[in-house]
């Protein structure tokens, strides 16, 4: 019982990493398509190539992470039947 709900909950954060990853790397390239004169921008008043990328970044983890931390259900209902488990051995 306890290696299935191991196997459950890494199933589980293996599908949820895989599409945030994927929703971040469409952002990343969907901003950069779209506000690229921002880096260029940057780059001419001297930031350095990371200054410039980095809100393209931070847009993009913003927007990847933010839906999983919103399905606190999701968490708690794992936590629990992670408890239950662990008490049922």
């Amino acid at each position: 019982m306890m290696l299935f709900y191991i196997i459950v909950v890494v199933a589980v954060l293996v599908w949820k990493g895989y599409y945030a990853t994927l929703r971040a790397m469409n952002t990343y390239r969907q901003d950069r398509k779209n506000h690229d004169s921002l880096r260029e921008y940057l780059l001419g008043n001297g930031a350095t190539q990371w200054q410039s990328l980095q809100p393209f970044y931070l847009h993009a983890a913003q927007r990847a992470l933010q839906p999983m931390f919103k399905q606190w259900q999701l968490w708690l209902a794992l936590l629990l039947l992670g408890i239950v488990v662990v008490l049922l051995r």
